[in-house]
């Protein structure tokens, strides 16, 4: 591929990533607990991105910028889950609020118990459902592709390229959380992240909502 066309994508690819979202804030909450939390969150949204770049390769995604109905349902179905991720994480907020202000440890443990599995699937589902994540390889990828050679190859080598990009940011932000671990694992940090990402993920569902195929 020309050299241009892969590092206009890398650049691309960095601004979609750093540019918070619904996977960074799933993320960071997870990584704000343990890093294995993170990594866990990390690689659910690394596997969707995968099953957004197969479904690429074979042309399903494309059905999403064709078909307006296929594209709501996808829109709503993915709106309605960050919605309850947004819920759950208001709810550990206000969980976390209240013991603070009948505890005197200056330190918790996650309100809810989560399994790692349970981390994972989250992250996943919150990205193969959202439909943003997947017209990235039908309205964005295409750009950077060469007419003169075959569609496919392209598609996988970039999408190789932004999940192995996307494994590097994810895990330098989860190391810098784990870093600040003993700030963010106070009561009040973590009353303040829960609080952030769920006003931050329930407000995403809701713009993914009444989000129009014209503006992704």
């Amino acid at each position: 591929m020309d050299a241009r066309l892969v590092w206009g994508f890398v650049a691309a690819v960095l601004v979609a990533y750093v540019v918070p979202g619904p996977d960074w804030f799933v993320v960071l909450r997870q990584a704000s607990r343990s890093r294995a939390a993170g990594l866990c969150a990390a690689a659910g949204v690394q596997c969707g991105l995968i099953v957004h770049m197969a479904a690429a390769a074979v042309g399903v995604s494309a059905i999403l910028s064709t078909s307006a109905a296929a594209f709501t349902a996808v829109k709503l179905a993915g709106a309605a889950y960050l919605v309850v991720l947004g819920a759950r994480a208001l709810r550990d907020g206000y969980r976390g609020w209240r013991c603070w202000n009948v505890a005197r440890l200056s330190s918790m443990s996650p309100p809810s118990s989560v399994t790692r599995v349970t981390v994972y699937a989250q992250a996943f589902t919150a990205n193969v459902l959202n439909p943003k994540a997947a017209l990235f390889f039908v309205a964005v990828l295409p750009q950077f592709l060469a007419p003169a050679k075959p569609v496919t190859p392209q598609i996988l080598l970039l999408g190789v390229l932004d999940v192995a990009i996307g494994c590097v940011w994810w895990l330098l932000l989860v190391v810098t959380a784990t870093r600040f671990r003993s700030v963010l694992r106070r009561r009040q940090a973590q009353v303040a992240v829960d609080t952030l990402a769920g006003v931050a993920l329930t407000g995403l569902g809701g713009a993914l909502a009444f989000t129009d195929r014209a503006r992704v």
